[in-house]
């Protein structure tokens, strides 16, 4: 990571790196025994996994977070996942948790290739990733804008987009099969008149047939197994 895109991150809000993403937690599995979460922060999601008796490895980016998450999960590295050495057994994890994090990567496909052999053979990949997709941004297209925010579906340090279908993709092409997905919305109600008027313009020229059930979706909880 350059110096200019380190102090994008440092520009961040502490709260960016704190808590615990429900809908991750909600899909850990009790009988697992041990997972990475990687870009762990300063360790919350990793802390309420450790209470349902799992233990938790952490690889965290930025020195003061990873020190604050060593101090909560069983075992913390600093540094890159893109650059890094990993210095796993293989097969050793039940699961690999990719919270908000394949975005910020300049390789999300190297990455999860990477990672792959430490997975057990029935273990999986669990990820949160936003929906480029979304609405909010059709409609920032249709004006004309691209504009990055502090936080948000359009976070100035993501730097990969994904829609639902790429999300497939990416997951197929780097070894591994979808087997749960979970849509989170965020409030759109002042939105659906427009969705409504677009999913006729789709349908009239045969296009984007998932349209209506795909644009309102704020992100997506996507865990994908071994193939």
């Amino acid at each position: 990571m350059d110096t200019k895109e380190s102090s994008l991150y440092k520009e961040k809000n502490d709260d960016y790196y704190e808590g615990a993403n429900p809908y991750l937690l909600k899909h850990i599995n009790k009988g697992w025994t041990e997972v990475l979460d990687i870009g762990c922060s300063k360790g919350g999601l990793g802390a309420a996994i450790k209470e349902k008796g799992i233990r938790v490895s952490g690889i965290e980016n930025f020195e003061e977070a990873a020190q604050i998450a060593k101090g909560k999960l069983d075992h913390v590295i600093q540094g890159n996942i893109e650059t890094m050495e990993l210095p796993y057994e293989k097969e050793q994890f039940d699961c690999i948790i990719f919270g908000d994090v394949l975005e910020h990567l300049f390789d999300p496909w190297v990455v999860l290739k990477k990672v792959k052999p430490y997975v057990k053979k029935e273990g999986s990949i669990l990820t949160s990733i936003p929906n480029a997709a979304h609405i909010s941004i059709v409609i920032s297209l249709l004006n004309g804008d691209w504009t990055y925010e502090e936080a948000g579906l359009m976070d100035k340090t993501h730097i990969r987009f994904f829609t639902f279908k790429e999300m497939v993709r990416l997951f197929t092409n780097t070894g591994f099969s979808i087997n749960k997905v979970e849509r989170v919305y965020a409030p759109y109600g002042n939105y659906i008149p427009i969705i409504q008027d677009l999913y006729e313009v789709c349908r009239k020229h045969n296009i984007g047939n998932e349209f209506m059930m795909e644009t309102p979706v704020y992100q997506y909880v996507i865990e994908a197994v071994k193939v």
